[in-house]
């Protein structure tokens, strides 16, 4: 069948998924500013900000009080005024701002499980904002950071280094082929950089946006290191596409614009640009793609962004390898906090 039969049934396929998706939206919109209950898993990582942390529990964003914490997985019976935020005609969000919470059964994962203690064992042996940081850059965990360390991530453009996205997963596959291609033949130094990057999304809580920047930074990672970066658009489009079919509502997703940007970046740019150290070229072509979601989502983008970036990432792929040896990943994290709060 040719390429273009393919596209059609996949143009099809997708509008009948997005029709049902609006379908879903409309469902929730009649609750809008009335009360509601839902029961529900926590289906992303817990975001943590000042005295408040927040969840996903499916279509809806939970925002509550620091105590009593929940944990990826645990159901809850939510019980609060829904509330609806427009993004688009197409698109909106939908939220339960400190409602009353009941946790029914706690979440038993054995992967976050160790991902939570290797944080708390990060808070024991190094200061703040360090522990957080590698907290942040090894598990993807956004628990601890303080909040003024937090707004100077925002304003650098650097708040990607802390979050599960395809420059972390880049990162680990790169730090892993660099450890590895010395030793071993290029290729199963590449299926060993694939298997850290499975145990790094299962460790981040194998939430959807984790699966989505494991696939496409693997597939930016392959297309580059291959030398086809033709070829690595094309299966970042798939991949792409594949996910559309899944969730039509991916294509209003900030996170999954990020991710394909960034991804789209990494395999155009990286091979026009002069050799640099491990890492400054993903994050070079990385911040030019993404600028302007950036600038349009959240109305601001840091001038220094790619010279910031530019200073952290030959730091980042050191500190993931000692992540679980933090007393030496002290030195490049203590250098990241004092160029990210200079700069911020």
């Amino acid at each position: 069948m040719k390429p273009v039969w393919w596209l059609l049934i996949g143009l099809v396929i997708f509008l009948i998924r997005f029709q049902t998706s609006l379908q879903a939206t409309e469902n929730l919109d009649r609750y809008t500013d009335k009360p509601i209950s839902i029961n529900g898993k926590i289906s992303s990582q817990i975001n943590l900000q000042g005295s408040n942390q927040s969840f996903n529990v499916g279509r809806v964003r939970v925002r509550t009080n620091l105590y009593p914490a929940y944990e990826y997985g645990d159901r809850l019976v939510i019980s609060g005024t829904l509330q609806r935020q427009v993004i688009n005609p197409w698109y909106s969000r939908f939220s339960l701002i400190y409602p009353g919470i009941k946790r029914v059964t706690a979440g038993n994962n054995i992967f976050i499980g160790f991902k939570n203690k290797l944080a708390v064992w990060y808070t024991r042996v190094l200061p703040e904002p360090e522990a957080g940081l590698l907290a942040g850059i090894v598990l993807g965990s956004k628990r601890g950071l303080p909040q003024d360390f937090w707004q100077a991530l925002q304003k650098t453009g650097t708040l990607h280094i802390v979050v599960a996205s395809g420059y972390n997963v880049t990162v680990v596959m790169g730090a892993v082929v660099f450890l590895f291609a010395g030793i071993l033949p290029r290729l199963w130094a590449m299926v060993l950089a694939m298997i850290a990057v499975g145990a790094y999304s299962i460790m981040a809580g194998l939430e959807p946006a984790i699966v989505r920047a494991a696939i496409m930074g693997t597939l930016a990672y392959f297309g580059q290191a291959l030398g086809k970066p033709r070829d690595g658009v094309r299966l970042l489009a798939a991949a792409a596409g594949a996910m559309l079919l899944i969730n039509p509502l991916f294509l209003f997703d900030v996170g999954f614009q990020l991710s394909v940007m960034a991804t789209l970046g990494i395999l155009l740019v990286c091979p026009r640009l002069p050799r640099l150290p491990q890492g400054v070229g993903e994050s070079l072509a990385a911040q030019l793609f993404v600028w302007p979601i950036l600038l349009y989502n959240f109305g601001r983008m840091s001038l220094f962004g790619i010279l910031v970036n530019s200073l952290i990432a030959p730091l980042v792929p050191y500190v993931m390898i000692l992540g679980f040896l933090p007393w030496l990943a002290y030195v490049p994290l203590h250098l990241i906090v004092v160029i990210i709060n200079r700069f911020g």
